[in-house]
């Protein structure tokens, strides 16, 4: 048995909380909240002690995993603490706005001992790992290409707003993009150069991007994501790989915040002289299926080998790239 304080009780600390809830072993103490009012509902929910402050979360309760749903500026500072106070780290993405933050709260875990894991959520969603499966079993034959696509109405649940504030969250380019730039890296292997284009909104934030990324293989990907999209603009994603003996293809629409995650459609594999097959790759809940394997990992000592630290550093220098790009015009190297 393991026990776990949670921090934050925004929406991606509920969906957190509804997987821990349902992991054998894993049991939230407490959680920590510095909005009375946000406290005070998650505490209705869920029935759960609360505080305001880390430090003595940490000092009345005993506690063996801090999994930060926390604004991603805090997500140095909050792992950093954990670290220090000996305790594993599971951190939501992006892992930190600086690859210098994100290498800090790496060294930090491994100096103190614990392990750190990173919220990249598709590497456990089943169409994404259905690709992953098929491109290892070189279905589509030496991939070429990725394409891969995340567009959203802007959010409107932060918060004071963290979220729609370049120096907080990142903006679309960081905080929704970097899910398929993780991806994209995932399938495709060592970035090698980054260049973007994109639109700022109204607050300066990049939040429509087009990404691509030369890999070192020699595989391109172009990802698009962005939540400037407008009225009741579903919630859209999908990929698209093309290698040199076939294609893979998915495209999901999924409410207007993720609500219909739970609903399906297929993966397609197109080949030459063959007939299109379909994949159903339906999962269970991606945010579950990472928490049980992080936890599973703590609890019988084995290395942690998806969603790495390092997996998240390269997602955020990628990221970083991408931004650098943008305001550059210019291609950069990694």
């Amino acid at each position: 048995m393991k026990k776990i304080a949670l921090l934050g009780s925004g929406f991606i600390a509920g969906v957190h909380m509804e997987g821990w809830k349902r992991i054998p072993g894993a049991d939230v103490v407490a959680f920590y909240e510095v909005v009375p009012e946000k406290a005070r509902v998650f505490q209705e929910k869920y029935s759960l002690p609360y505080y305001s402050s880390l430090p003595r979360l940490l000092e009345e309760k005993e506690v063996d995993i801090v999994d930060i749903c926390l604004p991603t500026f805090l997500h140095r500072e909050y792992t950093i603490q954990a670290a220090n106070a000996k305790k594993h780290v599971m951190c939501e993405k992006p892992m930190a706005l600086t690859v210098d933050d994100a290498v800090v709260m790496k060294n930090a875990c491994q100096l103190n001992g614990v392990e750190l894991m990173v919220g990249h959520a598709l590497r456990f969603w089943g169409e994404y790992v259905k690709a992953k499966e098929l491109v290892t079993q070189e279905a589509v034959g030496k991939v070429l290409t990725v394409g891969a696509y995340r567009l959203a109405v802007t959010p409107g649940w932060s918060v004071i707003s963290w979220i729609l504030q370049q120096n907080l969250s990142g903006g679309a380019a960081f905080d929704l993009h970097i899910h398929d730039l993780d991806f994209t890296n995932w399938i495709a292997g060592k970035p090698e150069e980054v260049f973007a284009r994109g639109v700022q909104s109204t607050t300066g934030a990049w939040d429509h991007v087009v990404t691509s990324v030369r890999y070192v293989d020699g595989a391109i990907s172009h990802v698009e994501g962005g939540w400037m999209m407008k009225g009741e603009f579903p919630f859209t994603m999908g990929y698209r790989i093309m290698g040199t003996a076939g294609i893979l293809e998915w495209e999901f629409r999924a409410g207007v915040n993720i609500e219909q995650r739970g609903a399906a459609s297929p993966v397609i594999l197109y080949r030459d002289g063959k007939p299109r097959e379909e994949f159903n790759a339906q999962g269970d809940d991606a945010y579950y299926l990472e928490l049980k394997y992080f936890y599973e990992c703590i609890e019988s000592h084995r290395p942690i080998e998806l969603a790495t630290a390092d997996h998240g550093i390269t997602a955020v220098r990628v990221a970083a790239a991408a931004r650098e790009s943008l305001e550059k015009r210019m291609v950069v190297r990694i």
